[in-house]
């Protein structure tokens, strides 16, 4: 529900406000600077009225606890949203544009038009909310009001924590809002939940059609749904476990209390776009390709890797991986740097062996349990996608010498974030440390990298939005 621009600056500054969604006091301190930063900002370049009806969303980060590059292929993830994203306040305007303004003025304004002919640029941010504007124009029509959106966000920028999703759906909830999407008879008949949504935001960002809501372009990558799905469906506490194409919610485990996730940023862009891009697609082409050639050998009409793990299911990961190096034999002999087996193996082994195992280890306390699977998942990650960047590697390695219960890589990979499990106690001081030896060691991250601890929060949601 909207709320007047007097409203929202009278409420900025009440801790009140923020409790439901960010438990730490010093976590609710950070989002008051941000918003009223965002205020300034909107009050600067859109003057608003006081009682103009404005909107205001916390679009939170992901982590990838467990799931790389599986969802796509129709596995599994365990994730939590987190307490840093991306904040925004939206007002209708009369010029029937969308100006939207980032409080970092390194990334500025960009000025969209409502149009379902417009060529988003690969390379610039404003890539994500045109091709959300386009895809919008295209499924609903051209005529909607103009809309003023300035945003700030506190997560580390291009650092796995799928910035890009959260970023795009940050855009579509503003835009909706000012224009009634949600009540729009296409817009009911086809997303009927959270879970809809998710998917049909994945959609517009990998370019295929959701159910009536015809494709279009996309932003030129290849993924799956996980980021959508948990930036609009977390939970205070909790990591989930989804299951994908299609989506489905399988459970909901509580964070250990005496665990802590304290995120190793590296400083190196996971950027999808040049080369980065070819190297996060060629990931999911493998995947792809797989199904591709075991169809191909075996007279089959699979879409999925799940699909080849589900024919497969009574036999044992020996016999089955003999299945798939036979159906691609002849295709990594011209193709070596591909190596469908592997891709194959490492789907399987998250899918079907890590991510089980992690699940009962969360559930249970079991932390040794945890520790193992999570350190085998980044090794998987490092033999079978060559995802992991150097810095990766060696913050995973030093997080073990330094204390750590257990660290991966997560995310898309080629660079981005490592996680580690420390306990809470030891967290801050682990921080500190991994931070001092990382710097050392790549000196040219000093003023980029940055460790902290997240916590699982809520999943996208209005601010302010009751009395």
């Amino acid at each position: 529900m909207p709320l007047t621009y007097r409203d929202l600056t009278a409420r900025v500054d009440s801790a009140a406000s923020y409790d439901i969604i960010f438990k730490s006091e010093k976590v609710v301190r950070r989002k008051i600077a941000l918003l009223r930063k965002i205020i300034k900002e909107l009050e600067g370049a859109y003057n608003p009225e006081p009682d103009d009806e404005v909107y205001a969303y916390f679009v939170p980060g992901r982590i990838e606890v467990f799931g790389k590059h599986t969802d796509y292929a129709g596995g599994h993830s365990l994730l939590f949203s987190m307490d840093r994203g991306f904040h925004c306040v939206c007002k209708a305007n009369r010029k029937e544009i969308v100006r939207i303004r980032d409080i970092n003025p390194f990334y500025g304004q960009r000025i969209l038009e409502f149009s379902d002919c417009l060529s988003p640029p690969i390379g610039d941010w404003a890539n994500y909310p045109l091709t959300l504007i386009k895809r919008l124009c295209k499924n609903f029509g051209t005529d909607l009001k103009g809309v003023d959106i300035v945003f700030g966000s506190d997560l580390p920028p291009s650092g796995g924590m799928s910035s890009s999703s959260a970023l795009m759906i940050m855009v579509f909830l503003a835009i909706a809002s000012v224009n009634g999407l949600f009540d729009y008879p296409l817009y009911r008949e086809n997303i009927t939940s959270n879970l809809d949504l998710a998917m049909y935001l994945a959609c517009v960002e990998n370019g295929q059609t959701f159910r009536s809501l015809e494709g279009e372009r996309g932003v030129g990558t290849f993924g799956g749904s996980e980021d959508h799905t948990i930036i609009l469906n977390g939970k205070q506490a909790t990591i989930s476990l989804y299951q994908f194409a299609p989506t489905h919610h399988k459970a909901d485990i509580s964070l250990p209390s005496d665990l802590a996730y304290v995120i190793l940023y590296s400083g190196v862009l996971a950027e999808k776009t040049g080369e980065a891009m070819r190297k996060y697609n060629t990931v999911a082409r493998r995947a792809k390709l797989v199904a591709e050639r075991y169809n191909q050998a075996y007279g089959t009409d699979h879409r999925l890797l799940r699909d080849i793990v589900e024919e497969n299911e009574r036999l044992d990961v020996d016999a089955m991986l003999a299945k798939v190096r036979q159906a691609t034999a002849d295709y990594r002999e011209r193709n070596q740097d591909l190596d469908l087996a592997g891709r194959f193996r490492q789907f399987y082994v998250e899918d079907r062996e890590l991510i089980p195992e992690a699940t009962r280890a969360l559930a249970f306390r079991k932390h040794e349990d945890l520790a193992r699977v999570t350190n085998l998942s980044h090794e998987a990650s490092r033999t079978y996608l060559w995802n992991i960047a150097p810095e990766i590697e060696y913050l995973q390695k030093k997080a073990l010498k330094l204390g750590a219960l257990a660290a991966s890589g997560f995310g898309a990979g080629f660079g981005g974030s490592a996680y580690a499990f420390v306990p809470v106690k030891d967290a801050p001081r682990f921080a500190v440390r991994m931070k001092k030896d990382y710097t050392k060691q790549f000196p040219e991250y000093a003023g980029i990298a940055t460790f902290f601890q997240a916590h699982p929060s809520t999943g996208a949601c209005e601010l302010f939005s009751s009395p």
